[in-house]
Order: C-alpha cells, then sequence, then structure tokens
C-alpha cells in the first residue's frame, strides 16, 4: 500500500509539472501542449515468466502520453506519460495455488529525445508498479537511435536496460522479480495513408524457466526476441494502436501484446509521426518491460 502511494504521488506531481509547462510551450513557435497529446485505451495480454508458468493476464489498458519542446531551435523535446492496466487471470491455477485472481499495473515514463532530418534519438526512465501476489516495484532506462534511410523508411536499434528489481513473496515462498534487459534492430515503414508499421528482433538477457508446481529453476541466457507495433489513423483524431513483444522460448518467455484506440484531443492523429515534439518512446507497458522471476 505505501508503494502505491508513493507511485500515485509520483505521478501527481508529473501531470503538474506537465500542465505547467503547457503555457509555455504554447507560447513558443510550435503548436499548443494537446498538438502532442495521445491517450490510449484498449485490451492488454501478457505472459511472462513472473507469471509462474501457471498463469496468464487479460484486461484493459488506458494511457496518455505527452510531448513538450525543450529547444525549439535543436528539434529537442521531453515526454511524460503514464499508463494502466487492470487485468484478470487467464489461467485459473495461480487462483487454486494462492488465491490471486488479478492484477493491477501502473507505468510511469520520462525521457529526452530529438528529430533532426534524418535521425532521431531518445532516453526515457520506465517506472512501475504492480499488485499481484505481491507489491513490486521496477525500473528500466530505455534508448532508442533511428536513421532514415529512405523517405517511408527507417532503420534503428533500441536498448531496455534493467535499473531497479524487487523481492517479495508468492504463498510464502521468497522470490525475486527483475525487468528483462533486451537490445533490437528495428525497420519501420510509413505507408502513404500515414500508417506505420515496425517488425523488430534482437537478444534478450535470458530469463528463468520457473513452473511454480515444479522444481525447475533452470535459466535460459541470451534469447531470441521479436515483436510488431502499428499505427494505423483514422482521422484527424483517432488512430488504431498497438504492440507486441515475444521472448523466446515461448513456453517460459513472454507473450505480450495491447491493441486499441488511441484519442488525439489536438486533432493531430495523421501527423502524429512526424510532429517534431510528439513523444518518440512509447508509454511502458508488458511489451516494452517483461518481467523475469526466480526463487
Amino acid at each position: 500500500m505505501l508503494k502505491r502511494v508513493r507511485l500515485d504521488i509520483v505521478a501527481g506531481v508529473l501531470v503538474l509539472v506537465a500542465a505547467a509547462a503547457a503555457p509555455a510551450a504554447a507560447q513558443t513557435s510550435t503548436p499548443g501542449a494537446l498538438e502532442n497529446l495521445g491517450v490510449f485505451l484498449g485490451l492488454d495480454g501478457s505472459k511472462q515468466p513472473q507469471d509462474l508458468g501457471i498463469n496468464a493476464n487479460m484486461g484493459i489498458r488506458w494511457a496518455a502520453n505527452l510531448g513538450l519542446p525543450i529547444n525549439d531551435a535543436l528539434n529537442l523535446g521531453a515526454q511524460i506519460g503514464i499508463g494502466q492496466n487492470f487485468s484478470d487471470a487467464a489461467v485459473h491455477v495461480l487462483e487454486q495455488v494462492e488465491g490471486t485472481s488479478s492484477r493491477r499495473q501502473t507505468f510511469l515514463t520520462a525521457g529526452v529525445f530529438q528529430r533532426l532530418a534524418r535521425l532521431n534519438w531518445g532516453l526515457a526512465y520506465d517506472a512501475s508498479l504492480q499488485t499481484y501476489y505481491d507489491d513490486f516495484s521496477f525500473g528500466q532506462v530505455r534508448g532508442q537511435l533511428g536513421v532514415a534511410v529512405r523517405e517511408s523508411d527507417e532503420l534503428g536499434v533500441r536498448v531496455a536496460k534493467s535499473a531497479k528489481g524487487d523481492s517479495g513473496t508468492m504463498g510464502g515462498t521468497p522470490v525475486q522479480l527483475d525487468p528483462i534487459s533486451q537490445v533490437t534492430g528495428y525497420h519501420r515503414h510509413t505507408w502513404a495513408t500515414s500508417a506505420q508499421t515496425t517488425v523488430f528482433a534482437g537478444i534478450a538477457r535470458g530469463h528463468h524457466n520457473v513452473v511454480w508446481v515444479f522444481p525447475d529453476n533452470s535459466r535460459d541466457e541470451n534469447v531470441f526476441v521479436y515483436g510488431a507495433e502499428l499505427s494505423l489513423p483514422l482521422s484527424e483524431r483517432f488512430a488504431v494502436s498497438g504492440s507486441a513483444n515475444l521472448v523466446t522460448p515461448a513456453s517460459t518467455g513472454t507473450v505480450d501484446a495491447y491493441l486499441g484506440i488511441t484519442f488525439y484531443p489536438g486533432r493531430s492523429g495523421m501527423r502524429a509521426a512526424t510532429n517534431r515534439f510528439a513523444p518518440l518512446i512509447q508509454v511502458a507497458n508488458n511489451p516494452e518491460m517483461a518481467i523475469n522471476l526466480h526463487r
């Protein structure tokens, strides 16, 4: 409970900072603050090593991501976002073993980014708090570097580095949970309709192969990870958005995905991918923040 209160306080502070910065942004030559705000609502599904090999989660997600200018001349911006998942168990085993049947997650992402003519980069910190079979808090650093190789194609690399894990108990047994560090290369294509499709692949640091009802505590090192993202503008107000991240092997790795509608109150849906101060990095979620478990 104390962890939840602390994170709610942090979230409130971040929202106040964003609100205070919005008038200053509106006074520059850039569009108003709402121009670079996206609000997501959709479905979320997740299965990770932290689910003990006996559970998966399905539920709803909302998120908001805001970009703000730091230096107009340098195209240097800041971003701040929050997201929450409210999920129920998709498998009945965990509830029978320990009693847990639902999970609540809160994600916070804050960072800086720069969009240039052919180059973009971003650096962000993700914080997460979840209430599951115990209360846990996590942290990771994410970075992205992309280069436009053609007018409609971008190649780049992304890094997610674990920064903070947490310990807890599962049915009275001590467990340790940590974000899984990953390095992936990606290709993004922008279609004539302004839709963007991204595919990526790379290496995840590794994860344990825990199945709670069995004694195995083995670990797979440097495993293959791959996935895809979609941004499909429907109008100036709305776009279909989604992401999936798969860490192998599928039986003990991750199967994470979400899909829904993003609302752009500043009527920037058709320009969200090209606006100078639109957030470069997505708000963290399960596809962006996979969690390992060992006991």
